[in-house]
């Protein structure tokens, strides 16, 4: 039980401090990239790649490490227990999000992509081990 406790602190721990990485890092490419672009017009059409070429496949790799921490740690349950540390940070991520917004269908289907990605995380190490 204690262990289970842990490996899914450390989990939502490595997810949430990966994410605050990712959308520093995220932030300071898109204002290079706006101060490039200001220059060279026919780059403002093609702002969507950070989105979802470079955004949404990063956040999936750090989803994946974090049910692999996850059940690394805990050993046992490793599927319900990336399911918490998947369900915890998308309610977390959706919380601070909703304070501005509405949910949308994308936004939807990209949460049930990252708690996927987390259980597939999970199951990788259980299956390897």
């Amino acid at each position: 039980m204690v262990k289970n406790v842990k490996a899914i602190l450390a989990g939502v721990l490595f997810i949430g401090i990966a994410i605050l990485l990712m959308q520093l890092i995220f932030l300071l490419l898109v204002v290079a990239y706006n101060a490039v672009a200001s220059e060279y017009s026919f780059l403002k059409d093609i702002r969507w790649i950070f989105k979802y070429l470079l955004g949404i496949p990063v956040l999936v790799i750090i989803m994946i490490l974090g049910g692999y921490i996850t059940s690394t740690i805990a050993k046992t349950k490793s599927i319900l227990n990336s399911i918490i540390v998947g369900s915890i940070v998308i309610l977390s991520m959706m919380w601070s999000a909703l304070a501005n917004s509405e949910i949308t269908i994308s936004g939807v289907i990209i949460s049930l992509a990252m708690i996927l990605a987390v259980v597939f995380g999970g199951g990788y190490f259980k299956n390897n081990n």
